[in-house]
């Protein structure tokens, strides 16, 4: 993977990493391992770019124009990223995606791919890199559900570099944010709908916050499909999460997106107010199963 990589930048000196808009502990952690694999090949990068936040040390919001190519890092698709005047390439593992050049890799986690890199150039993580990147791994596999030998072969060299457990790492993640995500997921679970369906249960809801969390709840509690809506400055996200039934697909069907077959996010570029959340969605269950009812009339 590294040869291509190095095709890939074409000689390139000065780059930018972006992450796909709101980074993820994915998104973000694939970035900062690739920031050491570029620099070890002597490649200057100029910024790590988490476009629209969330505020991360080391991360800016702003795209740098003075580059020779921008590095897209966990991004399926360029309706994530800002527009991108020059050239660019994607590291990227998701199932469904845009047609983009780069590294893409069906593994459970974006920063695994990027680990495979360092592993190839010889970079020696730093202990904060190697916590970011157990994060990133934990967070992207569904708290290691879709993880496989080779996830747990990366993941036990990360707790080396750390000298912690994964137990230690995710209860000081956890702290900063729990209250926050306990808000989002109480009222994602307020704002529940079911329908029986031939896939079984489908759930939606719609938060401001923390989706994916509201979706990993809902199939935890026996939704075979969840669907949780959030609007944005880009369009009406919809993360999907599901037990077998590919939404990866139905995600690039309903407007920019992509991901894994089990779970995906979808940017719906329609003018919708809050209060009409749940009326799209329930278009999205229509779509996906004609005969789906309401389990609770």
């Amino acid at each position: 993977m590294l040869r291509q990589v190095i095709e890939l930048l074409g000689g390139a000196k000065k780059v930018a990493i972006v992450t796909h808009r709101r980074a993820d502990a994915d998104a973000f952690a694939c970035a900062k391992v690739l920031q050491l694999v570029l620099e070890r090949l002597g490649v200057t990068v100029a910024a790590v770019v988490c476009p629209e936040g969330p505020q991360l040390e080391g991360c800016t919001r702003e795209l740098p124009s003075d580059v020779d190519l921008y590095v897209l890092a966990d991004v399926a698709s360029l309706s994530q990223v800002p527009p991108l005047r020059g050239r660019y390439f994607k590291i990227d593992h998701h199932h469904v995606g845009d047609d983009i050049p780069g590294v893409v890799a069906q593994r459970p986690s974006c920063t695994e791919i990027a680990l495979k890199l360092a592993e190839e150039a010889g970079v020696e993580l730093t202990p904060e890199v190697a916590k970011l990147a157990a994060l990133g791994i934990y967070a992207d596999t569904g708290r290691l559900k879709r993880a496989d030998a080779e996830t747990l072969r990366l993941l036990a060299k990360l707790l080396e570099k750390t000298g912690g457990t994964l137990g230690d790492l995710i209860r000081e993640e956890e702290r900063a944010e729990e209250p926050q995500r306990v808000v989002a997921l109480l009222k994602g679970m307020k704002r529940l709908e079911a329908y029986r369906s031939s896939l079984g249960v489908i759930c939606t809801s719609h938060v401001g916050a923390y989706e994916a969390d509201v979706a990993s709840l809902l199939l935890s509690i026996g939704c075979s499909v969840a669907l949780v809506a959030s609007r944005k400055e880009d369009g009406i996200h919809v993360v999907m999460r599901s037990r077998g039934f590919d939404v990866a697909t139905l995600a690039k069907s309903l407007g920019a997106g992509g991901g894994h077959k089990e779970a995906a996010v979808s940017i719906i570029r329609e003018d919708v107010t809050k209060s009409q959340l749940p009326t799209l969605l329930r278009r999205i269950v229509k779509q996906i199963d004609p005969g789906a009812e309401p389990l609770v009339q």
